[in-house]
């Protein structure tokens, strides 16, 4: 290796940067650079594939966790007062015993993130070690390598269901027409195959140690749905974009191999959009800091009296006995002295700000995880996914929910479409045949689907007979039997249920394309052979092999179709019903088979990808038979209307958005030559822009797409089960449902009445996206806001995912209200912007999935993941912190305060030293955890049939102001009882300190442990394990240390004390009276819940009927409280 001069590094590692931050990169292969050293590579300044993802290094890593650690202000400030304590003037205890709590602590934390650490280094190294295939010059073809091996300018092959292992721009692939079919479930969680097609040009005769030319590609970025390059053989410029581009992650499908040209090694797209995991702060949490603040105003309050209590004992006539001079003689100044005791008070009461507080409420919420995941009601049979908790630390917020932002299409709707009506030329085709379809607006909680499960495909050659005869036939066995349709689909299976693959044609349609006969010689060309025409060949469905590993259904041609979307899948699956099949579909050609056994090749001239702003997709192909170029165009409604060339009647439209149908519209448009030869000069240059690339390509698809002529669809997406329940239960239980979708307003009432969003009585709001956009104006935004607070629903329609995250923004701001987002696609802006964000596994788009808090298989498991884990997971944590704050303020803090009282203000203890850190650590730790993790106030039976119960955890809930300082007032009373009844019965007597300290210790647990017992809600035999085996260990941990401890710390000895104290009988009475007087008061609030029942009270007592008699209960209760009318609990 050659020496490089400091200077000659530092002038490399500016160069390397400034080429890693260039917007556009000129990458070079690297073959004819194989074996030089790496200053002479073309490509050098790019970072290697390897990935690195550990945060630690062996040699590094106890420095580096301690300054991850010191980032928390708990830890530096007990860390603190563990060097304070070794100051002489202000220590408080032995000063390596004080180290004991802190260091155990970041122990802890250490050992788990080393764990952490390490499981990630094995990743890291599976992941490197992966074997993959790169061209080699010396060896003369693609030999096998690791990916950590791969670099930028590499050749790389993938084959068939192999992962890949870099952004590759696709040059060549096994498929004569340059297609390669990629799963992208590892990035985006679909299932459905895209299509990818190689560079133009090179496909055919690709050799790579003749690849020239230069590649020009953007700076690297996250968004898996963009890229633009150009490549420059022999000073042609050739565009590509992201239809070229295969993304590290994503497995090959359907494709013998496929080589490409490394243009991102560990700059890949998935790498970038790899950010870690989220982190939110709850609620609950945020309440928790403000909380420990005001402790950190107590104990500056309680220092401070001692620290006055100095300069009072100084201003005494004589100077008090117990205040020894050091050893010069002579006392510090009365200021200094005080402002010693200071800090020694601190150092003495540092318990009051809660360490152990923050590892039990991360233990505590990594057991309602695992709860909330093991729950079998959350699991999906059909999909074989259970509930995924992604976000762990905001568990309690599902039980604060006051709004919840819904999408339509695969959150309230299965996303499983189904060919139900069409318009051709005017003339509407109900489809009353296909009875498969269950009706929106069914009473039945439960949706049947009539269909037979042995319904054989049309044939080829149809007839008006055969078709009537299995329409008869269909009928006949469907009256004798209803099935619940049950989900025969795969995990990995997309778009291929029987809703939309098994269609019944419309009678009066097939007659009338019976009577054309659908033959493509007709001098005229038929309007009804031009709608299936369009609806098969403008789409981006593939025709898939056999030989893949993926399952899908096979039709009776033995063809497997791979859609992107559910509505394409409906569409194409209708089209063979007719019996307009499509047999094939490369970049260049789309092969269709009429319903008379006529195969046509249309010439594939281009399509004109779907975009979110056009909110359409057209395809321009060549007719086989009349040559003419003919542009197929499908979309939304409201995108296409607007460039028809003859005006058309909404009728039908309309009929179809009332009825709940998602409306799409068909479009054909003629081209003649010129205009598209001169179109595609403009397309060409597009296509090869580096610049506005994006727009300039938009801009050539908007200006073909004019003067179109209609023909109109309708596709139902049915209701997902249970949803109606779903949401009047969750109305019921405080909570405001609004709807956030793109559909038509009539379209979304619909739904809205359907799913029981909406009813009669209700005050609505429905509002469209024009006017919402002038509403959240600065100046309108407050009305309204107002408005919407006083509405029973919202509808929003016609929005974009950017004004769903804007409503979310705006409510949860202006009400302060805590709100939760759920969505079944890709709308991830929506369930990032409120509190929680859910994704349901839908049939289209797993992007809100995979950045979600919490991803749900269907809608209705929201019920119970909110009125029952919710409801838990608040009261269990919100109960256990007041605790933890009651548990330290009377046991600890207080007790020591009042002895500080009687001891000079000495900074002296009257419990050993150890006995005070086994106290926190082991003796009363475990009890609060369990609580936290299994209690259960309410069963999951009653908190379902009782939704208003939930009310009781929204708005300031269970955790208040009052609830800790109620809790804090307590605590100081209980110590006051466990204090001075010792006190008085020992006074004037010649015990020592030990001996008047273990009987309050003792008393202390007794109390703390019996005022949990009484908060506990449902005991199990786990409560009694922990309850009864804490009192156990107390008392073996605490004799032993008594009979083998003579000088643990001198000059204090407390030998055997606490086997002198049971062996009194003062010393039983004293525990006794002293934990029956502290707990007089909660004997006072079971009394008052007795005569005044709350409403969690009185569910509690319901709990204990029997089912059939609680059942009966719990409707004349309800009916009783009139349906919603629950308060909120005063309960803590």
């Amino acid at each position: 290796m050659t020496w490089k001069s400091p200077v000659a590094l530092v002038r490399e590692a500016l160069q390397g940067q400034r080429a890693r931050e260039k917007d556009l990169r000129s990458l070079m292969s690297n073959l004819p650079y194989e074996g030089l050293e790496k200053g002479k590579q073309p490509n050098r300044y790019f970072p290697s594939n390897a990935i690195k993802t550990t945060k630690y290094s062996l040699l590094l890593f106890i420095p580096m966790n301690l300054y991850e650690q010191f980032h928390r202000l708990a830890n530096i400030y007990f860390v603190g007062l563990a060097i304070l304590n070794f100051i002489p003037v202000v220590n408080a205890f032995q000063p390596e015993v004080a180290l004991i709590p802190i260091c155990i602590i970041l122990s802890l934390t250490a050992l788990k993130d080393a764990w952490e650490d390490f499981r990630r280094y094995q990743s890291d190294k599976k992941l490197n070690n992966t074997p993959c295939f790169i061209y080699s010059r010396k060896e003369k073809q693609f030999v096998e390598r690791r990916w950590k091996d791969v670099r930028v300018g590499d050749f790389v092959k993938v084959v068939c269901n192999e992962t890949i292992p870099a952004d590759l721009l696709l040059l060549y692939t096994s498929d004569p027409n340059g297609v390669c079919l990629i799963e992208t479930a590892n990035l985006d969680g679909e299932t459905n195959l895209k299509q990818r097609t190689a560079v133009s040009g090179v496909c055919n005769s690709f050799e790579p140690e003749s690849f020239n030319g230069i590649v020009v590609c953007e700076k690297p970025n996250n968004n898996l749905n963009h890229f633009k390059c150009y490549e420059k053989p022999d000073n042609q410029k050739v565009g590509a974009g992201i239809e070229s581009l295969l993304l590290r992650g994503c497995t090959v499908r359907n494709t013998d191999h496929a080589v490409g040209f490394v243009v991102y090694a560990h700059e890949t797209k998935s790498m970038l959009n790899n950010s870690g995991p989220r982190y939110k702060r709850s609620k609950l949490e945020r309440r928790l800091n403000i909380d420990v603040f005001f402790c950190f105003i107590l104990l500056f309050a309680m220092c401070l009296i001692g620290a006055l209590h100095f300069i009072w004992l100084y201003a005494l006539p004589g100077v008090p006995p117990y205040l020894v001079p050091p050893a010069n003689g002579h006392l510090d100044s009365p200021n200094l002295s005080s402002f010693y005791m200071f800090f020694t008070m601190i150092i003495l009461l540092q318990i009051l700000i809660p360490i152990s507080l923050y590892v039990s409420i991360e233990l505590v919420k990594i057991g309602q995880i695992f709860l909330i995941t093991n729950d079998i009601d959350l699991y999906d049979e059909e999909t074989d996914s259970r509930i995924q908790c992604k976000a762990l630390n905001i568990t309690e917020d599902l039980g604060q929910i006051e709004y919840i932002f819904s999408d339509k299409t695969g959150t309230l709707t299965e996303n499983k479409m189904v060919f139900r009506r069409c318009s051709i030329m005017g003339t509407e085709y109900p489809h009353k045949e296909n009875i498969r379809l269950a009706v929106l607006n069914e009473p039945e909680s439960e949706e049947e689907v009539i269909y037979n499960q042995d319904l054989q495909p049309l044939p080829t050659g149809w007839s008006l007979e055969s078709e009537e005869a299995n329409s008869e036939d269909t009928h006949r066995h469907g009256s004798r039997r209803k099935s619940k349709v049950l989900g025969t689909t795969q995990s990995d299976v997309a778009f291929s249920s029987p809703l939309e693959t098994e269609v019944i044609p419309d009678r009066k349609l097939l007659q009338q394309i019976s009577r054309t006969g659908s033959s493509s010689r007709c001098q005229k060309i038929d309007p009804y052979l031009e709608f299936f025409l369009a609806l098969t060949i403008c789409n981006t469905v593939v025709v898939s092999m056999a030989t893949t590993q993926r399952r899908r259904p096979l039709t009776s041609d033995n063809l497997r179709y791979e859609a992107e979307s559910p509505d394409e899948a409906a569409l194409v699956y209708a089209t063979k019903a007719y019996g307009f099949t499509l047999l094939a579909r490369t970049p260049d050609s789309v092969t269709v088979r009429l319903p008379s056994g006529e195969v046509l090749v249309f010439e594939v001239l281009d399509t004109l990808t779907f975009d979110s702003n056009r909110k359409r997709m057209s395809v321009l192909v060549r007719h086989p038979i009349t040559k003419e170029y003919v542009l197929y165009t499908k979309g939304a409604d409201y995108a296409i209307m607007e460039l028809l060339g003859t005006p058309y009647a909404q009728r039908h439209l309309d009929c179809y958005a009332k009825e709940g149908l998602r409306t799409l519209c068909i479009a054909k448009k003629v081209v003649s030559e010129a205009v598209y030869k001169h179109w595609l000069v403009e397309r060409q240059r597009a296509l090869t822009a580096i610049d506005n690339r994006e727009v300039l390509i938009m801009d050539t698809a908007v200006q073909l797409e004019t003067n179109l002529t209609l023909l109109a669809t309708g596709i139902e997406d049915r209701l997902q089960e249970n949803v109606p329940d779903t949401i009047m239960a969750l109305r019921q239980a405080g909570i405001k449902v609004w709807v956030l979708t793109g559909d038509k307003p009539e379209t979304a009432v619909n739904i809205g009445y359907a799913c029981r969003l909406l009813e009669d009585e209700d005050l609505v709001l429905v509002i469209d996206g024009r006017t919402l956009t002038m509403a959240l104006s600065p100046d309108l935004r407050g009305d309204f806001v107002d408005l919407a607070k006083h509405c029973r629903s919202v509808l929003c329609c016609r929005v974009t995912p950017l004004q769903k995250s804007r409503v979310v923004k705006v409510i949860r701001e202006k009400l302060k209200v805590m709100t939760l987002a759920v969505d079944g696609a890709n709308d991830v802006n929506m369930i990032q912007a409120a509190d929680i964000g859910i994704g349901i596994s839908g049939q289209e788009g797993m992007q809100a999935v995979m950045a979600s808090d919490f991803a749900i298989s269907r809608f209705k498991h929201l019920k119970k993941l909110l009125l029952v884990h919710g409801h838990w997971c608040y009261t269990r944590l919100a109960n256990m912190i007041i605790y933890f704050f009651y548990k330290n303020v009377q046991a600890y803090v207080n007790l020591l305060f009042w002895y500080q009282f009687f001891c000079g203000f000495s900074g002296s203890t009257m419990i050993d030293y150890w006995l005070l850190i086994f106290f926190n650590l082991f003796f009363t730790s475990l009890p609060p955890i369990m609580f936290g993790i299994m209690d259960r106030d309410i069963s999951a039976e009653m908190l379902l049939g009782v939704p208003e119960l939930y009310k009781t955890g929204q708005g300031e809930g269970d955790y208040r102001f009052t609830t800790f300082w109620v809790s804090i007032l307590d605590a100081f009373y209980q110590s006051l009882v466990c204090f001075f009844i010792p006190y008085f019965v020992y006074q004037d007597s010649d015990i020592d300190m030990f001996t008047f300290g273990t009987p309050l210790n003792t008393t202390a647990l007794f109390t703390i442990l019996l005022h949990l017992s009484i908060e506990i809600k449902s005991w199990t035999v786990v409560h009694w394990v922990v309850m009864l085996g804490s009192v156990l260990f107390y008392f073996i941990v605490t004799l032993a240390y008594s009979a083998t401890c003579v000088t643990c710390n001198p000059p204090s000895n407390p030998y055997w004390v606490l086997q002198n104290q049971m062996a009194d009988p003062m010393f039983y009475l004293i525990c006794i009276l002293s934990t029956v007087v502290a707990l007089l008061p909660y004997t006072f609030h079971v009394l008052r819940n007795s005569i005044a029942l709350s409403p969690l009270i009185e569910a509690k007592h319901l709990d204990r009927l029997d089912p059939s008699m609680r059942e009966e209960w719990m409707k004349e209760w309800r009916s009783y409280r009139g349906g919603g009318q629950v308060q909120r609990s005063t309960l803590s």
